[in-house]
């Protein structure tokens, strides 16, 4: 039987044929497909035998775990399915034309972009409940510092030109998206996938085609591409080893705090070429660099670029250009054009060749590598066609460069929005804090409001991340406090503050829906328009935009990619200790605006107990001295204050500056190591932590009391003083399975627990490392109890699982099982558990070294244990 022969009957030799066309060899045989490898480039996995499972025993959650870590292990992984339900010939060339996009040559990619799938900003007023929790355990992880390297809802075009949402997008310093040339400081898109709408198995395969040919977009850019389903995301412990494995050093994060700052706009309708280059150059000359300029249909528009860039290059304004065309044949023309006109130029498309003097590039390709380039990296940039910037996504493209000149281009036959054109021009990227924009007048001022409600929130918990939510919805369900703010924002805003101003709008942050849906009632019943907006009801949004009512009650976040500039009040009505939440909240009140002086940000303060302070603007800024309503960032030059006037007006009296307590939880412990840390930094367990610090062996730098708990922080110093008084062998991820059996070996064994419990263990656990706890401990139980049947005991005299009323007794074993020997496993750290799941398992890094010579390896060892064990008092062990 010849090649071609055997190719057609067996899709897995096809496959090898084909991939070994490109280089790439066989390596691995999954339950779901064959795993292939190439030196330098990202991994490919083929779906061959996928879809002959069944969801049930093939769970998503092993899906994305698997690919996780290929991903990690190859710095990227090509994803193709091959389509065993489809005709020979139909499922090879599909195929094979799937490979030839991603692994031959660049010509399929498309620069044409077509929308793709829902922008969220769009459809959502709040963020979902797992990208929450993500940015949650992302700060818990990393730190709040970090927070600023994720994007949410990030755009993306994929090959075939569509216009993609990227859950997440992690940006990391260096990243370069150059075709198969992967790097390992990659920029990471995050994908958090919902079992319904992602499992293979479940969508079918058509979907899952379009799933994977967005996935392969992004590792030919040059992006590694993580998943998780809301499964894996559960299990905190293991999610939070991922994170830390796989998007590396966290130095490595491109987390520079980026301000959106505002550029004056020039929106000039012209009627001649000629008269747009004057007005061009008249505009710059009051110091506006950024113009938007609209030209009849046929009038030569692209002329006025030539023209103007001409000229800026002679004066020697200009030494790189970057021009965004629509389309690849815009693309082309453009070059003739420009080679024709300025000969003495070089122009060309590749982005990163700084001896250009023009680059010309399409929309996609720009929107899929801008953020490979600096800031400024080009003096000047035109967008042409600007009318489309908005439709296609170039937002972020514009926001992202700083040039001397911005020049959009359009023709006035096409409909305009010119606010949207003037807000998406109108807007960059600055490496500022809140607080440096504001100094530079970047951003507007800020003042603030410490509205002491009557309540006492020192019963509420809190979960090691913010209140529970549970206890704090309860707690706030008060009228009394609601009408605190319904009061204060009348007194102080029921008519503009001066003659001929609007009317302020603002967004008062509440508990959940109904705390939003009870204080809009409320707000209207005192004569305020204001409406609830949430996940099901996003009605508000469009007529808080159009100036139809005042205040918007929302619960949560507003969605990132929702943007109203005019709001000047914020009402934090949802205490939180979470500082990506609140400033998260207080970004949406940031924006400048015509004719608003000031933001207002309202913290309703209630009393927590000692020491039990939730964020608020003073916190943020760490300031500790109050006045109502002062600004309270000082500026470098003089800015409006006609409102304070007014305010004291309203006042009826002195407004004292007073101190306030505003303990910053950051500031203190920022360069501390919480009990967990610690734990990870010793490869320990958390528990054994505790018990040192409960026994006072191990001494905290610094303790703090929150609500009922009381948590220990210690600094780095301490590291290797605990290292030396405890005897701690130097450990690192590297050498979890050295250490793993250099344990097993030490056969310290008073009892048989831990021979049990590994056999077992292993023998259960699933895919993942994991196994159910009650699973676990019925094997287990049942071992002992065979023992007994046959011997009249389980263990060696005197062992309590010697008494049947105990060895029957699950709930029993189970305790006894956690006590001792997992706790012997966990202290050091091989294994965790996962009670909200009621799991146990492998720990991450370890299960990953773990081969299929680890586990025989484990079992024979353990296997000789026990017979060495059990044979010292008569009992056979089997």
């Amino acid at each position: 039987m010849n090649l071609n022969t055997l190719t057609q009957l067996n899709p897995e030799a096809f496959c090898d044929a084909q991939l070994n066309q490109y280089n790439y060899i066989f390596v691995d045989q999954t339950n779901a497909g064959r795993l292939y490898i190439k030196q330098g480039s990202p991994a490919v996995f083929v779906d061959t035998t996928l879809f002959c499972l069944n969801a049930k025993d093939y769970q998503y959650v092993d899906y994305t775990s698997y690919q996780n870590q290929q991903m990690h292990k190859y710095q990227g992984l090509y994803r193709f399915v091959y389509d065993t339900n489809a005709s020979v010939e139909v499922a090879q060339n599909q195929f094979k034309q799937e490979l030839e996009i991603f692994l031959g040559s660049e010509e399929h990619h498309s620069d044409n972009i077509k929308r793709f799938g829902s922008d969220r900003s769009e459809t959502h007023s709040e963020s979902t409940a797992p990208e929450y929790n993500f940015s949650a355990l992302f700060e818990q992880v990393f730190g709040s510092k970090y927070l600023y390297a994720l994007q949410a809802e990030s755009k993306y075009i994929d090959s075939k030109g569509h216009l993609r949402y990227i859950d997440f997008m992690l940006s990391r310093h260096n990243s370069k998206c150059q075709g198969k040339n992967t790097q390992a400081t990659n920029n990471i898109a995050i994908e958090l996938n919902g079992e319904r709408y992602h499992h293979p198995l479940i969508t079918g395969i058509k979907q899952y085609r379009s799933q994977l040919f967005k996935q392969n977009s992004l590792i030919y850019d040059g992006y590694l591409v993580y998943r998780w389903s809301l499964r894996g995301m559960q299990d905190e412990y293991k999610f939070s080893d991922q994170m830390r494995n796989y998007f590396g050093d966290a130095k490595n994060f491109a987390a520079s705090p980026n301000y959106l700052a505002q550029r004056a706009v020039a929106y000039q309708p012209m009627l001649h070429q000629e008269d747009a280059v004057d007005k061009i150059n008249q505009q710059r000359q009051t110091g506006k660099n950024t113009f938007l300029v609209v030209l009849p249909t046929g009038t030569g528009k692209t002329e006025v670029f030539i023209q103007d860039l001409a000229a800026q290059i002679e004066q020697g304004e200009c030494q790189n250009a970057l021009a965004i065309v629509p389309s690849t044949a815009l693309k082309d023309q453009l070059q003739t054009r420009l080679a024709q006109r300025l000969p003495n130029l070089s122009v060309g498309e590749a982005i990163h060749n700084k001896n250009l003097n023009v680059v010309v590039q399409t929309s996609a390709y720009l929107l899929r590598h801008y953020h490979t380039l600096t800031t400024n990296q080009f003096d000047y940039i035109l967008v042409d066609e600007a009318h489309r910037a908005a439709a296609v996504g170039l937002r972020k493209v514009i926001e992202h460069f700083e040039p001397k000149t911005l020049l959009g281009l359009t023709a006035t036959d096409e409909r305009l929005d010119e606010q949207k054109l003037q807000d998406i021009f109108g807007s960059y990227q600055v490496d500022l804090t809140l607080e440096q924009a504001i100094n530079k007048g970047l951003a507007p001022q800020i003042r603030a409001y410490r509205l002491e409600s009557n309540l006492y929130l020192s019963k509420v918990r809190f979960n090691g991340k913010d209140f529970v939510k549970a206890d704090l919805n309860k707690t706030i369900l008060v009228p009394s406090r609601d009408q605190l703010i319904v009061n204060l924002l009348n007194k102080y805003f029921a008519e503009p503050l001066i003659s001929g101003q609007n009317l302020k709008q603002g967004v008062i942050f509440c508990t959940d829906v109904k705390h939003a849906k009870r204080m809009a009632k409320l707000m209207n019943q005192h004569g305020i328009s204001a409406q609830a907006v949430h996940g099901l009801d996003r009605k508000g949004l469009d007529a808080y935009q159009q100036g139809k009512i005042r205040f918007l009650c929302a619960c949560d976040l507003l969605n990132e990619g929702w943007d109203a500039p005019q709001t000047e009040i914020l009402v934090m009505a949802r205490p939180t200790m979470s500082k990506v939440l609140y400033t998260q909240q207080l970004g949406r009140g940031t924006r400048k605006y015509q004719g608003k002086e000031a933001l207002i940000v309202i913290d309703v303060v209630d009393s927590y107990g000692a020491a039990l302070q939730p964020w608020s603007v003073h916190s943020l800024f760490n300031f500790t001295s109050y006045q109502p309503f002062a600004n309270l960032v000082k500026t470098e030059f003089a800015a409006p204050a006609y409102e304070i006037l007014a305010l004291d007006h309203l006042w009826e009296g002195e407004r004292r500056i007073e101190k306030i307590n505003i303990f910053n939880f950051e500031k203190e412990f920022g360069d501390l190591l919480n009990e967990e840390q610690l734990a990870r930094e010793l490869f320990i367990s958390t528990s054994t932590v505790k018990n040192w610090v409960k026994k006072g062996e191990v001494l905290p730098a610094k303790s703090h009391d929150f609500g009922k708990q009381k948590l220990h922080y210690f600094s780095q110093n301490q590291l290797s003083e605990i290292k030396h008084s405890k005897n701690i062998k130097e450990r690192t991820d590297d050498t979890r399975r050295d250490d793993f059996f250099e344990f097993l070996e030490k056969r310290d064994y008073a009892f048989s627990y831990k021979i049990v419990f590994l056999l077992s263990f292993i023998s259960e656990c699933n895919a993942q490392g994991e196994v159910e706890l009650t699973k676990l401990a019925v094997k287990y139980q049942n071992f002992y109890q065979q023992l007994h049947q046959k011997h009249g005991k389980a263990e060696k005299p005197n062992n309590p699982l010697n008494d049947l009323t105990r060895l029957n007794d699950t709930a029993y074993i189970t305790r006894s099982l956690l006590a001792n020997p997992f706790e012997k496993f966990e202290r050091k750290r091989f294994v965790y558990h996962a009670k909200d799941l009621n799991i146990v398992a492998f720990d991450p890094v370890l299960w990953e070294k773990l081969t299929p010579e680890c586990f025989e390896r484990i079992k024979k060892q353990m296997e000789q244990d026990g017979k060495d064990y059990f044979g010292k008092f008569g009992v056979e062990f089997v």
